[in-house]
């Protein structure tokens, strides 16, 4: 009996860590978010179990004291981890989309290749930065998302014309709050 009892509690053992291993993130998520500086559109794709490459594209917001606000291009690549997927799943909460607490290193590049400007007195500068961030991403019912996230990083100005005491390269802090839809 006792060999019976110890048999199946292996089994039931392997199974439960076997479930636990097919939690991963989903193969493909397309959306359209909405933030305070900004439109994106963003796809992530599966790489591993709990690792997605999240490729965006957008029109950043910059709001310019005295002379209102100009919105340029953005491209974004960041390797995303969701380190926590299999404790949401365990709990039972919704891990559909990608929703789960997350580690990643985004690589953006500015443009100021177009821009729409409000007035002409400062526009958008060519840059790059390197921020590693730590984030959230949840559900607002079936096609709706939030992400909210922080980090601090590197930036740097490619022949800059607007040069004032903040825009100088250096480090830079990236808070973001967003919503989107789910398409």
């Amino acid at each position: 009996m006792k060999k019976v009892l110890v048999i199946n509690f292996i089994l039931l053992s392997l199974i439960c860590s076997a479930q636990d291993q097919n939690i991963s993130v989903e193969r493909s998520v397309f959306s359209v978010q909405i933030g305070t500086v900004g439109v994106w559109l963003n796809n992530e794709i599966k790489m591993l179990d709990n690792l997605s490459l999240r490729t965006e594209v957008g029109l950043y917001t910059e709001i310019v004291e005295g002379n209102g606000f100009f919105m340029a291009p953005e491209i974004t690549l960041e390797p995303r981890w969701y380190y926590n997927l299999g404790k949401r799943n365990k709990k039972g909460r919704n891990i559909a989309n990608n929703a789960a607490n997350f580690f990643t290193i985004k690589t953006s590049y500015r443009s100021n290749i177009f821009e729409i400007l409000h007035d002409r007195g400062k526009g958008a500068e060519n840059s790059i930065s390197f921020i590693p961030k730590w984030g959230i991403r949840r559900n607002l019912g079936k096609y709706f998302n939030y992400e909210a996230g922080i980090g601090i990083g590197y930036l740097t100005f490619f022949d800059q014309k607007y040069f004032t005491a903040f825009d100088s390269d250096g480090i830079i802090i990236d808070l973001h709050l967003r919503i989107g839809i789910n398409l």
